[in-house]
């Protein structure tokens, strides 16, 4: 059965794929990068932090958002300046700690039952853990984070493989 959730997060990853050309090889250091504009990476972002919290049971804090944009850097620390980036996007929902866990339960079911690969799981325990959810798509690169930062916030993030924007020359 697809749901309305399930075809939106095909339908997000389609997009995201045909806007930046497809799957790249992982061992083709000057593979073709995918393109997309900052404006619509930070707008991608923004549905996939939107879509998190909806499937989390929360409202996030819009005005808390971040977009930080960064240099792609190289296995060997290199950075090459032809217009490349990377994204990380942060967004914050105030959430009671007594439901920092259960969030954290609810966004990795939604995760796994969309296809996404968990790549780090803790339940709150007290003070010093947080309740925390990461998960990887495989195929388009990007990182989804959630977690606890305070007693009362809770954190979504999106972080994007390397990109360039449209129309610049992509650098070997």
């Amino acid at each position: 059965m697809v749901t309305a959730r399930s075809a939106w997060c095909t339908l997000s990853v389609t997009a995201l794929l045909l806007t930046t050309g497809g799957c790249m090889s992982d061992d083709g250091k000057n593979d073709p990068l995918p393109r997309l504009s900052k404006e619509r990476a930070t707008s991608w972002a923004e549905e996939h932090t939107a879509r998190m919290a909806e499937a989390a049971g929360v409202e996030l804090d819009r005005q808390s958002a971040e977009p930080v944009f960064e240099d792609c850097v190289g296995r060997n620390d290199e950075v090459v300046h032809d217009g490349r980036y990377s994204l990380y996007y942060t967004v914050y929902a105030e959430v009671p700690r007594q439901r920092h866990t259960e969030v954290a339960r609810r966004l990795r079911a939604d995760f796994e039952k969309e296809g996404f690969r968990i790549t780090g799981y803790r339940e709150y325990q007290d003070d010093h853990y947080t309740a925390l959810v990461d998960a990887r798509d495989d195929d388009t690169r990007f990182t989804l984070a959630t977690g606890s930062v305070s007693p009362t916030r809770y954190l979504f993030s999106v972080r994007t493989p390397c990109m360039i924007p449209p129309g610049a020359t992509q650098q070997p």
